[in-house]
């Protein structure tokens, strides 16, 4: 047998880059990676959060998490304010704006990652995101 087919690294990278590689297709007319679509997605649900909590419940380097809220800022997909609580830090919000590109692409990844783990049953795919989230819970 093969050594790459015995690595889950190797095998789980694969399958995340198909995946990406077809829903950044769709994210493009957007201007967003996925990366930053997901930081969206936190915001959406954790309002009024920190990059710091961002960052660390993402884990997202600190620079890269300023780069990446500065161009959803631009872009009108997320509102910075002062933290009343901590002046030093900001407190996140995503826009209206941000929450058309958050719906409107919901459905175009599930029907992406339907399509890539069709040769699963709907029994494997819920017990793939089972383990999935029991692995990267416990991480």
């Amino acid at each position: 047998m093969e050594k790459w087919n015995q690595s889950y690294g190797f095998l789980l990278g694969k399958v995340l880059q198909k995946m990406e590689i077809k829903f950044v297709e769709g994210l493009s007319p957007f201007e967003i990676n996925a990366r930053q679509y997901g930081v969206l997605l936190f915001i959406e649900g954790n309002p009024h959060c920190s990059q710091k909590d961002i960052s660390e419940k993402l884990q997202i380097d600190r620079t890269t998490m300023v780069s990446h809220i500065d161009h959803l800022e631009g872009l009108g997909y997320v509102e910075r304010t002062k933290n009343p609580n901590d002046r030093r830090s900001y407190s996140l919000l995503l826009t209206a704006k941000g929450k058309d590109v958050l719906d409107s692409r919901w459905e175009f990844l599930t029907h992406t990652e339907s399509e890539i783990l069709a040769p699963l049953s709907e029994l494997e795919k819920q017990l793939l995101k089972e383990i999935l989230i029991k692995v990267w819970i416990t991480l």
